[in-house]
């Protein structure tokens, strides 16, 4: 990542400022690159807040949620991989600016949807 020191510990974070302050970022990009940042501040503290409600839970609780709160966070990794992907594409390749912004939405509207998906539905 371009530098390393304004980035917490979070590679989407790291890949949408990449975006912001690359020179291949159209103003549609960017844009797409600070919705992306704000869905991603939102799913840290949707996932901060289920792990903080699973703690309260019985140890049966826990054990019964793992493997769907796995599957959330790999779901999460996906959604990253694909960014990375796409930002490696557009800079090693050229990818147009049509198809990087068309792609980049996709990601970005993803991204956002996630928090929504992680919520626990009371039982």
């Amino acid at each position: 990542m371009a530098d390393e020191s304004l980035v917490r510990n979070s590679r989407l974070l790291g890949l949408f400022t990449e975006i912001v302050q690359g020179p291949e970022g159209t103003l549609r990009a960017v844009e797409a690159a600070g919705r992306g940042i704000a869905a991603e501040a939102r799913c840290t503290l949707a996932a901060l807040a289920d792990k903080l409600t699973i703690r309260s839970g019985s140890r049966d609780e826990l054990i019964e949620s793992a493997p769907a709160s796995a599957d959330r966070l790999m779901e999460l990794g996906a959604i990253e991989d694909d960014l990375s992907e796409l930002w490696s594409r557009r800079r090693e390749r050229g990818l147009g600016d049509e198809a990087f912004e068309a792609s980049l939405q996709q990601i970005v509207l993803r991204l956002e949807a996630w928090p929504l998906s992680w919520s626990r539905q009371p039982e």
